[in-house]
């Protein structure tokens, strides 16, 4: 599931400000500005997607259901508004789509790490770091593959490429039994 995240936000770290330039013709000061709305927007959804899932977990007392529910749903609003922000023909319209999409992605960033110590218990640390690597890898990997991606098929293929990562990392996230710990701890008899 991280590994479908780090695709995603290695992307806008790094060829999203490519992609105005070359595919929504903005120049480097319209480039600066509207690069960072996403990255903004992220920063909401940063706070919201923990804020979300607490409440949750208050009002249901369902972890499993509480987590879930928040990261999921970015994750799928992020794999149907990416499509729509590539497709769209107005540029600011655009950036609106992304920025909603960089947004809802994030809304999955404090559940993701919030699992790691739901089900970690003793070894969060180590399952922190586990899902940590996976994202980078995710990141790293697609971050080179995007350069031969847009060459060959277009920036919309690319971008259609996160936008099956989004459902992927949602569909995964579904997959995970927040209310069962990965190591039982040991009784003492």
């Amino acid at each position: 599931m991280y590994f479908c995240y780090g695709v995603i936000v290695i992307i806008f770290i790094t060829w999203f400000p490519k992609y105005l330039s070359a595919a929504r013709g903005l120049n480097l000061q319209q480039m600066g500005v509207y690069a960072s709305l996403p990255l903004a927007a992220a920063v909401v959804g940063d706070v919201c997607g923990g804020w979300f899932s607490d409440l949750l977990l208050k009002r249901t007392g369902r972890i499993t259901f509480a987590r879930r529910t928040v990261a999921a749903t970015g994750f799928f609003i992020a794999g149907l508004t990416i499509p729509v922000a590539v497709l769209v023909s107005d540029p600011i319209i655009s950036i609106m789509f992304f920025s909603l999409s960089l947004f809802a992605i994030e809304l999955t960033v404090g559940n993701s790490w919030a699992v790691t110590l739901d089900i970690g218990g003793s070894y969060a640390g180590s399952l922190s770091a586990v899902m940590s690597m996976f994202g980078n890898i995710g990141g790293g990997v697609y971050a080179v593959l995007m350069g031969y991606i847009v060459t060959a098929f277009g920036w919309e293929v690319a971008f259609f490429g996160l936008a099956s990562f989004a459902m992927l990392g949602g569909v995964l996230f579904c997959c995970i039994d927040i209310s069962r710990p990965l190591h039982a701890p040991k009784t003492q008899t």
